[in-house]
This record gives structure tokens, sequence and C-alpha cells, in this order.
């Protein structure tokens, strides 16, 4: 029997929240609680289909930045509540907001598989802002990975690979061939989509390959729109959106071999687009190969089996790289809720972070209730997630970050130390503001009759691998050594935060 055929028939709240934390970035005990009543096959098949109403999310998202940034440029000082200022022409400026903009959204998104597949793409089509320098273009390639993660993979790597974003990334802009000339193409990005974006290293194309293709996109760049003058320097102009043309000016012609293949790259239908779509028909075998090894490293176990690499090629094949199929594939087997695939991968620094904040702050419902409403200060946040490990929006090449053991060192895990301390025991990672609003008694839906029923609460939520017997009863010695009391005084609710920290800090928390 092939990995991925045996189906997981029914379902307990344990395996929800494993699901949920793939998927996703965790649901409560509660929510896992009342997915676990129902139908299995229905119940992921409703999660990857997206299909979660948004109206108050959408509505909240104008909200969602608590941060009072003062005089922005040209728009006056105004307090928090305000929407998220992704202006294009702000340069770098705007990335914290980008940052922030992107970590609300996963926290808050009734549909948390549309953010965990934006970061997955992310991740893998790594594009970095401080190239791009356009923020507005940034943005716009996230969305697109929003409204495609689970589109066929052939559809999405020529959108992406047609993104203003990855044209000034990989310098397709730079691209240049005049028709019938010698000029030498830009081969940035004809080499990167597909050694790092569709078949990995020398797999199944050579030098010769790389060069054609790169003929085959010359010309590719985009037509600016809503262009404005910058306020910093008026002689420059920023575009807050673009769309996709070739300029045949400096597209090759004639006829070239790719892949096997001959493809006459002069064609108004196929101006380097049926190149594209080629990688996966004439290497389908080596594509689906690579996309499986990704799946599996993101969303399964990242030290996985021959037998499930091939069994998850030939679904991927058999799909025809239909990436909604292959997920509710992936999802629904037994072999996704196995035991030795639980608690086997490192969770990325914002990715945990954000989960964490799910557990212990407002949801969004409880959030709005205010007149100013709890959300977590994400736009604050963002410079701890590059010290932690993971330049959200701006990876420093395009392989993108290490993952699983490559988020770990000692200097990362003291950065989430500090996202810990924000978080648990309400300490500011800047000015006086509380970064993560949350309260102690939010966390106990009864008040607990002893030191073990306040850990057996925090271990819910937080969800870390197991904990040892010895360890536990050594924090809970050492923070009630006088005996259990359950009060709203603040040495009971410092108690508490402070069992909270030292969840999130101990090396089981940082599994997922």
């Amino acid at each position: 029997m092939a990995t991925f055929d045996a189906q997981q028939s029914s379902w307990t709240a344990s395996d929800v929240m494993h699901f949920a934390r793939r998927a996703g970035f965790g649901v409560s005990p509660e929510a896992a609680a009342t997915l676990a009543a129902q139908p299995i096959g229905a119940t992921i098949d409703a999660w990857i289909n997206q299909s979660a109403d948004m109206t108050a999310f959408n509505a909240a998202l104008a909200k969602a930045d608590v941060i009072s940034t003062g005089a922005n440029q040209n728009i006056p000082a105004d307090p928090a509540p305000h929407p998220f200022r992704l202006e294009g022409w702000r340069r770098q400026g705007g990335i914290p907001n980008a940052q922030g903009h992107f970590a609300w959204r996963m926290q808050f998104n009734p549909n948390l598989l549309q953010e965990k597949l934006a970061l997955f793409f992310h991740q893998l089509f790594a594009t970095g802002a401080e190239k791009v320098d356009n923020t507005a273009f940034t943005v716009k390639q996230i969305d697109l990975f929003r409204a495609m993660g689970t589109a066929p993979f052939g559809a999405l790597l020529l959108a992406v690979s047609k993104d203003p974003a990855m044209l000034i990334w990989l310098d397709s802009i730079l691209n240049r061939v005049r028709p019938g000339s010698a000029d030498i193409p830009n081969e940035n990005y004809g080499r990167e989509v597909m050694e790092l974006y569709s078949l990995g290293v020398d797999n199944g194309y050579n030098q010769q390959d790389i060069t054609n293709l790169s003929k085959a996109l010359s010309g590719w760049t985009y037509t600016p729109l809503d262009v404005q003058a910058d306020p910093n320097n008026p002689q420059i102009m920023r575009a807050n959106d673009a769309t996709f043309r070739v300029n045949l000016t400096y597209h090759a012609t004639g006829t070239v071999p790719f892949l096997g293949a001959s493809f006459d790259i002069g064609l108004a239908s196929n101006y380097g687009d049926a190149c594209i779509a080629a990688i996966l028909t004439q290497r389908g075998s080596n594509c689906a190969a690579f996309l499986a090894k990704r799946l599996l490293t993101f969303f399964v176990n990242p030290t996985f089996s021959s037998a499930a690499l091939t069994d998850l090629q030939t679904l991927i094949l058999a799909q025809n790289f239909d990436l909604k199929a292959v997920l509710k594939a992936i999802f629904k087997s037994a072999y996704f809720f196995d035991a030795s695939n639980r608690y086997n991968l490192y969770e990325g620094p914002v990715a945990w972070i954000v989960r964490m904040s799910r557990m212990l702050c407002p949801n969004l419902a409880a959030a709005l209730v205010p007149s100013v409403p709890s959300f977590p200060a994400w736009r604050a946040v963002a410079p701890y997630f590059n010290n932690a490990g993971q330049h959200l929006l701006d990876p420093a090449g395009p392989n993108g970050w290490a993952e699983h053991t490559g988020w770990i060192n000692s200097n990362t895990s003291r950065y989430r130390g500090k996202l810990a301390a924000s978080l648990a025991l309400g300490e500011n990672l800047a000015g006086s503001q509380m970064i993560f609003p949350s309260t102690v008694a939010s966390w106990f839906p009864t008040n607990p009759t002893s030191a073990q029923d306040v850990f057996n609460r925090l271990v819910a939520l937080l969800q870390p691998a197991p904990i040892p017997a010895s360890v536990q009863s050594t924090w809970l010695n050492g923070l009630w050594s006088s005996g259990f009391v359950w009060d709203n005084s603040t040495a009971t609710q410092t108690k508490v935060r402070e069992l909270a920290f030292l969840i999130l800090c101990s090396p089981h928390a940082q599994l997922h």
C-alpha cells in the first residue's frame, strides 16, 4: 500500500490540534473539541477549500495596527487604530508595516491555511524586499500566494514568474535580447526558476537549457500603475501597482530547444509561457519529486523516508500538480496522523510566535469588543523576527531560510526568549506599550484547584511536545513552594505567567 492510501477514518481533539498546527497556526482546545466531533473528511475539505466566512476579518483588518505612528510622511499624526500603511513609495520604511500586516493575518484569518500557504510559498519563492525596494510589490506577491496557494502548481509557477517583485528580484527586467542579435541574456531567473523553484540543483536540465529559457523570457517586464512621487525625494517616482508585459524590443525571436522540445519564442502565443509550462510537462517526474520534498519538509516530516517521497511524487503526478487535491490527500492520510510525524518539526520563529499569540491573546471577536481593539502590536514585533532568524518578507537570498533545525541556534533562541517574555510576562519590546495584550483569567475557563491543573491548562493551550514529569515537578515545586493558592493577586498571576514563560522557552515548545 502506498504511503498516502490509508485514510484517517476518525479523529480526536489531539489529532485536530496536530492538523491545525501544521495546516495553520493552531486552534484552542475548545475549538479542537468542536472540530473533533465533526466528520474528519468533510472538515479537512472545508479547511483546505478555505470556506470560512471572512466578513468580520476583512472589516477588522482596517483596525489591525495598534501602534501610534505619529506623523507618517504626508499622513497626519493619528492615534491607533488605523489601517496598515502600505504605500508603495515608502521604500524600506514600509516593510515593518507589511510584516505586521502579514503576521496579523496569520493570527486572525479564519482560513488559516491561506496564510500558512502564503508563508510556505514565501519560503519557496523567496523574494527580498530590500532589493525589490517597493513595499506594495512585496505585499502584492504575498497576495498572489494567498490567491493561488491551492491552484495547480504550473499556474502558480507562471504567475510568480510574471510577478513584479520577482521580475525585479531575479533581474528579469534586466534580461534584454534584441531580436536577431547576439546579445547574451541575463540568466539569473532562467537558472533559479529551475534550480530553486521547480526542479532542484542539476536535476533534469543543463546549461544550454538555462540559456535558452533565459532567451525565451527576455523582454519580460511590467507597466507601473498608480505612480506617485516619493515625498522624501520628488525626483523619484514610485508605483503602487504594476501589470506584466513583454517588451518586444528586447525579446529574442527564433526557435530554441529547451528540455528536449523545440519552441518558437517569437510567437505571440509563446513569449516564454510555453517554456515555463514545459518544466512540468517535459520534466514532470523531476518537478513532482522537488515539490514532494518541499511539502514533506514543511508539513509532515523533515526526515521523510524514500518511500514517502516516491509515493508523494506519484500522487502529485496523478493529480496533475493540483495542489488542493494533493494537500487533501496528505492531510487526510493515516500517515500524516501517525505518532512518528508529530512534534518532529522545529517551527519557524514567525509561525511559532503567531501560534502562541493565538493561544494567549484575545481572539478576533474578543479583540473587537473594546473601544480600542486588543490586537498584538505586530508592527513593533516585526524587527524581532529577523533577530529570531526569519526576516519576514526579506530573505537574504533566493534559496530562502534553512528550515527545521536551521531555525534553532544560541542567538535565535535568545530572541525567541525575548518574544516569549513579551507574550507571557507582558514585558515590553518597545517603549511602554504592552505588545501582546492578554489576561491570565482569560487563559482558564474554570479556576484550577492545583498547580498541576495550571500546568495542564497551559500545556493544552501552548501544545508543546511532551514535557518530562521531572521537569514539570521542578517547575511547579519552585513556583508554588509554599502551597497552591488561586486568587486574583499579582503574585498568583505572576506565577502563572512565569510558568507559561518556562513552557514557551523549553525545547519542547519549539516543536510542532
